[in-house]
């Protein structure tokens, strides 16, 4: 039998795991659904076109990852690989730091399934075998998240041989493959770079929120967490000041936001209350920034001072809004 924690810890589980739709969100849906279906059809009729990409581009904390994520998964004709699955439709790679082709490479050809190492491969015979297998599995996309470092080198050589290889997957004779680039805006750099590979890409960015464009979306969105937490919203609390300052909280991003309240839910809850108080987000605050009141932006008199991605923002990763 479920006790009362273990009851509490699998609400804040599903509300972590839910979603919100967004502007973004299905804007990003429509543009792959329509890539998608071309390639399809192609395919139904023998035929090979050039691919093409959507690069989704937002800060950290906006919620580009979890987007792209949801939206395969949401996807109903892609098939969802699962391991010693022959065919892979799609597969999505974390670009490290400083990644060089070559070990971007390496991670692809073991994502479909290539266990044996030769020693010394070079990079060219590496993506010989990457493209040959991308065929052989038949896979429609490659999800590339952080892919702004791969253009983290300063030489510039380096920097057109990644453009060039991304061409290459998209304009490839045997089997050209779709890409999905999500990233900060430090990526625009790599498609404004080359009019070739800007001409293939479809741009979904994520903007900055604001108290103006987004109070009503995001007062509602509380109030349907409430719910989902089987938590009041205690009638104290002033709508008009409280969303301003959780967007500022949240660094004036979608996922930051979001994320925020779900903190604020989850300290009511632990400590069993049946109604959600300003103090559950100020205590929030302070617990994740470790600031003093003043610097506390449900508490602080002059809160728009406070820089909240300064003291906060590496802390919304719990919440899964990359």
């Amino acid at each position: 039998m479920m006790n009362d924690r273990e009851n509490i810890h699998r609400r804040l589980a599903l509300l972590r795991h839910d979603f919100v739709r967004n502007e973004p969100y299905n804007s990003f849906s429509d543009q792959f659904d329509r890539q998608l279906q071309r390639r399809l059809a192609a395919q139904s009729l023998d035929l090979i076109e050039e691919a093409r990409a959507i690069a989704v581009i937002g800060a950290a904390g906006s919620g580009k990852t979890r987007l792209v994520k949801r939206a395969l998964k949401q996807n109903q004709d892609l098939r969802h690989a699962k391991d010693g699955d022959e065919l892979i439709d799609y597969l999505s790679i974390l670009v490290p730091a400083s990644e060089t082709m070559k070990s971007l490479a390496i991670l692809l050809r073991e994502k479909l399934g290539y266990t044996s190492v030769r020693k010394g491969d070079n990079a060219s015979d590496i993506w010989r075998q990457v493209h040959v297998l991308l065929r052989n599995r038949r896979t429609f996309y490659i999800h590339l998240d952080e892919a702004q470092h791969l253009i983290a080198s300063p030489n510039e050589n380096v920097r057109a041989g990644v453009v060039d290889r991304l061409k290459t997957l998209l304009n490839n004779d045997a089997w050209p493959v779709g890409l999905i680039l999500s990233g900060t805006p430090k990526l625009l750099e790599m498609l404004n770079s080359d009019p070739q590979l800007g001409r293939r890409v479809d741009l979904v960015k994520l903007p900055a929120i604001s108290r103006v464009s987004h109070a009503k979306e995001v007062r509602a969105i509380m109030f349907a967490y409430a719910a989902k937490a089987k938590i009041s919203l205690s009638e104290d609390l002033d709508f008009d000041d409280l969303v301003p300052r959780l967007i500022h909280a949240g660094a004036n991003e979608f996922g930051n936001t979001i994320a925020m309240l779900g903190f604020a839910l989850e300290d009511a809850l632990l400590e069993r209350a049946d109604v959600l108080k300003l103090r559950h987000f100020s205590e929030a605050f302070r617990r994740k920034a470790g600031c003093v009141p003043a610097l506390n932006i449900f508490v602080a008199a002059d809160y728009l001072s406070i820089d909240a991605r300064k003291v906060f923002w590496d802390h919304f990763s719990k919440f899964g809004v990359e």
